[in-house]
C-alpha cells in the first residue's frame, strides 16, 4: 500500500468545528480550560469502543 494512503485521516474533529457546535449549544465559545476538558471527553468517548465501530464498518464494507 502506498505510504500516502496509510497516513490519511478517516475522521477528524477540528477545534473550529467543536467551537461552532458550542456556540449553537451554549451561545459562546469554550475557554482554553473548557476546550481541554471537552477534548479529553471527546477522545475518551470516541475511543471507548472503537473496535466495535471498526469491526462493524469492515463487515458492512465486505458485504457489498
Amino acid at each position: 500500500m502506498n505510504n500516502n494512503k496509510q497516513n490519511n485521516i478517516i475522521f477528524a474533529i477540528t477545534i473550529e468545528e467543536l467551537q461552532d457546535v458550542t456556540i449553537r449549544v451554549i451561545g459562546k465559545k469554550l475557554t482554553d480550560e473548557e476546550l481541554y476538558t471537552a477534548r479529553k471527553g471527546i477522545e475518551a468517548g470516541l475511543s471507548f469502543d472503537i473496535e466495535t465501530v471498526l469491526r462493524t464498518a469492515i463487515e458492512e464494507a465486505v458485504k457489498k
